[in-house]
């Protein structure tokens, strides 16, 4: 099984880090959106975040379609 990267959105400028949970027994079920910040571990608990998101993904382009579009929301709401 292949590990889904943590990214920032939008990649030209990231302004929101998505951080995907814990992939142990198949893809991710839940993906935390967060500040840009240095990361304090592996775990996506150690960081704080705006938003917790439950899906289930199968495929990572996927996952990054439907985060993108909820990080692009938070972002204007946010005003980030």
């Amino acid at each position: 099984m292949a590990y889904w990267d943590s990214y920032g959105y939008p990649e030209s400028e990231p302004k929101v880090w998505i951080t995907f949970g814990t992939q142990k027994d198949g893809p991710p079920q839940v993906a935390f959106l967060g500040p840009i910040r240095q990361p304090e571990g592996d775990s996506a608990k150690a960081v704080e975040y705006y938003q917790e998101v439950a899906g289930r993904w199968i495929d990572e382009r996927a996952a990054h379609d439907d985060l993108n579009e909820i990080a692009q929301d938070l972002i204007e709401h946010k005003r980030l």
